[in-house]
């Protein structure tokens, strides 16, 4: 009889593909929000919630489906998914990560109460229940500071404020709305002045961390929707790789992550690495790919895995498969119609380009609600050196047209 598995998910929905690549046989059910369902195939079997993130109404689907056959597996491949994959599990008794360990890789104040207890660096910070607290817990860390929810995606409703003015003004606005909505703790921050942000990538089994690669973003990636954003991966002699793989280990021991797939956000400053967040599911953008370019390692794959209870099947230390420095860029997105985008053979005349993947063409509309991985398409660059991929970056931006029309 084959397995029947349930996914809990946003829109990714290039999850299901992997899912039945990694499970061929398997009767695949997906509860997921009605504004994601143009984002499916025909035969996906769709099963709506008004939010992914409200438990209640996903165990109500997920009774409804246990009524009919067993669950065997839960997949939740998405940041507002994890909580309520891990809940299931739970619920049901059923294999992977629970909800304690699902939490404290999503819920970023659980997360930095753990991390802080175990004398890891993370950004002095404040947990309050409403906007009201904002002000006073801003003015007590001291400016500037970030706010945002403790549950999240993509640095959606996550704002950089310079002064009380600046919050005085948000907390009038409109833009505050979805803070407002928050159904969970929001989080203000002390924003970390950083020379740069890093990303690691990792595979862990049996809570050893057996493969993490280390890259570097271009810049900051908050508020960066219209530039061109991305990463790229460090050579194994950077200094930088040692320690951020040390931070790595520290951290999933610290949130109790048995065995699964990470990507972790750190800041680079002049005291050393600050840890941003974890999360244990795959990386979004064209970072699992250029991960496979460089080192052969599919973190879809190994995902998908042991959400099925399989072994991870990655034992370190993995050595590179090629010397370049691979990155991947984002290309930058805008609001409105297209009415002209760049082909990939446009831009895969820049110097260094290996892939393109163009996801928008002309007549596409592009939505308002954009967040830290949001494209028209990826540009993936094979250079000789990490000096070499600001000048590709350049050269694409010379190449790239993105005219758009309001809608």
């Amino acid at each position: 009889m084959s397995e029947h598995v349930l996914v809990v998910n946003s829109g990714k929905s290039e999850a299901v593909d992997r899912l039945r690549e990694a499970a061929p046989d398997a009767e695949i059910d997906v509860v997921t929000e009605s504004s994601y369902a143009r984002m499916y195939t025909p035969d996906v079997r769709l099963h709506f919630v008004d939010d992914i993130a409200d438990l209640t109404a996903v165990r109500r689907v997920a009774l409804d489906l246990l009524a009919r056959q067993p669950i065997d597996h839960v997949v939740a491949p998405s940041e507002r998914s994890l909580p309520a994959g891990g809940y299931l599990r739970s619920f049901l008794g059923l294999g992977g990560i629970g909800f304690e360990t699902a939490n404290r890789f999503s819920n970023k104040a659980v997360m930095k109460s753990a991390l802080t207890a175990a004398g890891l660096p993370v950004a002095a910070h404040r947990v309050i229940g409403s906007l009201s607290q904002a002000p006073a817990a801003a003015a007590e860390l001291g400016w500037p500071v970030v706010l945002k929810p403790a549950l999240g995606t993509g640095s959606m409703n996550t704002f950089r404020l310079s002064s009380a003015q600046e919050l005085t003004e948000l907390l009038a606005s409109s833009a505050a709305d979805g803070l407002r909505r928050a159904q969970c703790p929001l989080l203000v921050e002390r924003f970390v002045e950083m020379e740069g942000e890093y990303h690691c990538d990792g595979v862990v089994s049996d809570g050893r961390v057996e493969f993490a690669a280390v890259q570097r973003y271009f810049m900051p990636l908050l508020g960066r929707t219209d530039a061109f954003t991305g990463s790229y991966l460090l050579p194994e002699d950077d200094p930088a790789v040692g320690v951020i793989r040390e931070l790595h280990q520290a951290t999933v021991n610290a949130l109790g992550l048995d065995t699964g797939v990470t990507h972790m956000e750190l800041f680079g400053t002049g005291d050393g690495f600050v840890i941003g967040e974890i999360s244990c599911r795959p990386a979004g953008g064209g970072i699992v790919d250029a991960v496979k370019m460089k080192y052969g390692i599919d973190l879809w794959r190994v995902f998908m895995d042991t959400s099925l209870g399989r072994p991870a099947g990655v034992s370190g230390p993995v050595a590179p498969l090629r010397d370049e420095i691979i990155a991947n860029c984002d290309l930058p997105v805008r609001p409105g119609r297209v009415v002209r985008v760049s082909t990939p053979d446009e831009l895969a005349r820049v110097p260094d380009v290996i892939e393109v993947r163009m996801s928008t063409r002309t007549g596409d509309t592009i939505g308002t609600r954009l967040h830290s991985a949001s494209t028209t398409g990826l540009v993936f660059l094979a250079t000789a050196e990490a000096a070499l991929v600001p000048k590709r970056v350049e050269d694409l931006a010379r190449v790239y047209v993105l005219e758009v029309a309001p809608t």
